[in-house]
């Protein structure tokens, strides 16, 4: 009984150090639901901290020129952005305003590793310097990141290129999340062995679903945010609508 008592307890601690971020994507469009979108997302990390915020893409619309009052509605975290097409004609700006030197590059935060990929012009450099990162990397989750989905059942639909590209390595190295923007919706998707989450309804104007495709599980045009949590043994992901309305939740484990 105290042996069992012991392992709880360590289960329960590992968790609760779990590192935990904010998910959004297409956010940056002035829509009557952006600022709701925003405000749910500051209420949660009033309630559970935040350890920073991963955008998805898209970040200001219509030509990617940033614009402050939306960052201040955003919480007050670290910001580690992906980029979309709507982002293109303005990016120098945007790295400089999130401190990045290039739009892809990979962050560790505890048990989680985060890869960016830049899917506006995915070249055979940034493909070597993926397969590079991800074959060092000794984190127990490995995440890849993106504005353009590999599977998606929306209005844009998943990229074949992308998939053709990118699949095996995701294979090879046990990458096991992909988290998408793009289509302004939010969809799960299982392929391969790898959960796939499109979800861009962060402030855009939102969209329907064309024909859903074999692969996935999941669809609701809502706006919403993601949360993103990783322990040593378990990742998980919700997708929470404003009014704290749950969407979706799974956990992965190792």
């Amino acid at each position: 009984m105290l042996l069992r008592t012991l392992i709880l307890l360590l289960l329960l601690g590992s968790w609760v150090c779990a590192q935990r971020l904010a998910v959004i994507g297409d956010w940056g469009a002035a829509s009557p639901h952006r600022p709701q979108v925003a405000q749910a997302m500051r209420e949660a990390h009033e309630k559970h901290p935040f350890d920073g915020l991963i955008t998805l893409g898209d970040n200001f619309y219509p030509r990617g020129e940033p614009v402050q009052a939306f960052i201040d509605d955003l919480p007050k975290v670290r910001i580690y952005p992906a980029f979309g097409n709507h982002d293109v004609p303005a990016l120098g700006a945007q790295l400089r305003l999130f401190g990045v030197e290039r739009p892809y590059y990979s962050f560790r935060l505890g048990a989680l590793e985060v890869f960016v990929v830049y899917s506006e012009v995915f070249d055979p450099a940034q493909r070597s310097w993926l397969e590079t990162a991800l074959k060092t990397s000794r984190a127990p989750w490995k995440v890849l990141v993106l504005h353009r989905p590999l599977y998606s059942s929306g209005f844009h639909g998943g990229s074949r290129s992308l998939r053709s590209s990118l699949e095996p390595l995701l294979l090879r190295y046990e990458v096991r999340l992909v988290l998408a923007g793009h289509d302004h919706d939010y969809e799960r998707l299982e392929a391969r062995g790898i959960t796939h989450v499109v979800s861009g309804g962060g402030g855009a104007y939102l969209r329907g679903f064309l024909k859903a495709v074999p692969q996935s599980r999941v669809r609701v045009v809502e706006a919403h945010f993601g949360v993103l949590e990783a322990s040593e043994e378990r990742l998980s992901f919700t997708a929470v609508a404003p009014g704290n309305k749950l969407l979706d939740s799974f956990t992965l484990r190792r």
